[in-house]
């Protein structure tokens, strides 16, 4: 199978851990994590514009129900710490 893409800049969608108290059907969803994506860089001026706030968003996909959305990030970083490496969760999965 192959890994879904950003509709916005074609890359690759990484999945990301959720809150276990999040109440979704999986443990992760996918997102875009090109900083150079247009959906995300565009993201900034309307949130700032709309809400006041500075943030963005980033394309994610729940790979359940196949829903894709936005997610709010606060910074470039953010979330990045909830990238799951596939390769160690398949070692991980192999032992």
């Amino acid at each position: 199978m192959a890994q879904p893409t950003c509709p916005h800049c074609d890359g690759l969608l990484l999945p990301f851990e959720l809150p276990e108290a999040g109440g979704w059907d999986t443990p992760f969803h996918m997102a875009c994590f090109n900083d150079d994506c247009p959906y995300y860089r565009r993201g900034w001026q309307r949130m700032e514009e709309r809400y006041g706030v500075k943030s963005s968003y980033r394309y994610r996909l729940d790979p359940v129900t196949g829903r894709a959305s936005s997610i709010a990030v606060w910074s470039p970083e953010a979330l990045r710490d909830r990238i799951i490496d596939a390769e160690v969760s398949t070692e991980e999965d192999s032992e």
